[in-house]
């Protein structure tokens, strides 16, 4: 008999698993739900499609139900919701949302890769037509039609992570007004406050107001529905559309439901196999699951699609058959500010003491090329190192061009465990127009050596 396996969820985990699995098992039926219209689309150029800069809507779509079929071999069924798991008898309830119809489908094996939803401010009128979650296909198309539409003068972006800083700067160019209102004093909370000191001056010089230490309390909604003004504790604005961006929650609601084991921070407990803790045929991978911190050895949870697809194809591996093994992640996190490249890898100076590290950081600041070449960018690189075993723990990264790929390098280091010494060490390419003869990169390793050094 066939092998059957069954994926919940599309984006980024579901459809790597689903094509994984048949990739391994090309005779097992394959079959994906999403309760949505798009399987297979870039979540992260959500912000880039709404200010412009990608003109062609389809673009995003990687994978129409159509195309899995036919290139990777996976039946995906849209608009059909799961409503219960059920492992004793390894069946799952799904609603066909066309035509209303209820089934139960037998499995195998179960990949869960229900993702992530937005979090919520749940206000009177954070439903309105002009308050937009930034997290699906749907709220992008819904986004950019209104913009066109109705030619907003001014926005408010609620959070200053990653997510709100991509959105200011898409509404910024396309000429709207942006306020952004955050809890904290600085935006970007995971980067060590010189990197957030240079991210806040970045926004403000583009003509973003920040507005720090503050939380909404109130949407004022106007005659045609739509939410006119935010209030906080001490003053009103004026808005023509509103952005939520304060961070995303695993959607683990079947799991629960199927007594599958839920971790520390809300997302299913799984396996370096990717396997449901309590749950021998089940799979989960993506933004529903924490994962181990490869730095910590502890749990994490981190939402995002360069994990999701590797975790799901780990499961979608196993499920089939085989034996793969998904050890653990880092944080590895990028993000274009206006004309600066912002990066975060491995743990924050506060994440380190917190796991009982003896954690020391240092900054410098140095060139993304040799200085005397045109287009020289200062970049300024912040590393952080264990004082006993000498070993990289986290970095950020921020400048001109090729902060990131600095960061990537640096991200190497930390997942597998290189000291100080070996970072400062390494062999980097030396041309003008693209890197100095000492990079950034080794010259903050050898300065963070040497203060590791000196006794606290």
């Amino acid at each position: 008999m066939k092998r059957r396996i069954l994926v919940i969820g599309g984006l980024a985990a579901g459809p790597s698993a689903a094509a994984k699995a048949k990739r391994i098992d090309p005779d097992a039926e394959v079959v994906l739900f999403e309760q949505g219209e798009y399987i297979s689309y870039g979540i992260c150029e959500i912000p880039y499609l709404v200010s412009g800069e990608i003109e062609n809507d389809k673009k995003l779509i990687v994978f129409t139900p159509e195309e899995l079929k036919k290139e990777k071999g996976v039946d995906a069924r849209v608009f059909h919701s799961v409503e219960e798991i059920l492992p004793s008898r390894k069946e799952i309830k799904v609603r066909n949302l066309q035509d209303r119809t209820k089934e139960l489908h037998r499995y195998d094996k179960l990949i869960v890769a229900t993702g992530s939803s937005p979090k919520l401010l749940n206000l009177e009128g954070d439903r309105s037509r002009n308050v937009f979650a930034v997290k699906r296909l749907d709220d992008a198309y819904a986004l950019k039609k209104y913009v066109a539409e109705e030619c907003p003068r001014r926005a408010v972006v609620i959070g200053g992570g990653f997510i709100g800083l991509e959105m200011a700067e898409a509404f910024v160019r396309r000429g709207i007004e942006v306020t952004m209102i955050h809890k904290g004093t600085m935006p970007m909370s995971g980067l060590e406050e010189g990197g957030r000191k240079l991210v806040l001056e970045e926004i403000q010089r583009r003509g973003v107001t920040f507005l720090p230490e503050t939380e909404v309390e109130w949407f004022g909604v106007g005659g045609k529905g739509t939410v006119v003004a935010v209030g906080t504790a001490d003053m009103t604005v004026e808005t023509d559309l509103v952005v939520v961006a304060i961070g995303v929650a695993p959607n683990t609601k079947l799991a629960k439901e199927a007594g599958i084991q839920i971790g520390t921070f809300g997302g299913i407990r799984v396996s370096d196999r990717m396997n449901a803790a309590n749950a021998e045929s089940i799979f989960a991978a993506g933004d529903c699951c924490e994962l181990r911190n490869l730095v910590t050895k502890k749990p994490m949870y981190q939402a995002l699609a360069t994990t999701a697809s590797k975790t799901g194809r780990v499961a979608g591996e196993n499920a089939a058959g085989g034996n793969a093994s998904y050890g653990g992640t880092i944080r590895a996190i990028g993000v274009r500010v206006f004309d600066k490249e912002v990066a975060h890898v491995g743990l924050s100076l506060r994440e380190a003491h917190e796991a009982s590290f003896d954690a020391v950081s240092h900054t410098i600041q140095a060139k993304s090329n040799v200085g005397i070449m045109p287009g020289a960018k200062d970049i300024f690189i912040t590393l952080i190192a264990d004082r006993k075993s000498r070993k990289l723990l986290g970095a950020n990264v921020i400048g001109g061009g090729g902060a990131i790929l600095r960061a990537n390098t640096l991200a190497v280091a930390i997942r597998h465990g290189m000291s100080i010494d070996e970072v400062e060490h390494f062999d980097l390419i030396y041309t003008p127009p693209f890197a100095p003869l000492w990079d950034g990169i080794t010259i903050a390793a050898e300065q963070l050596g040497k203060k590791l050094k000196v006794k606290s």
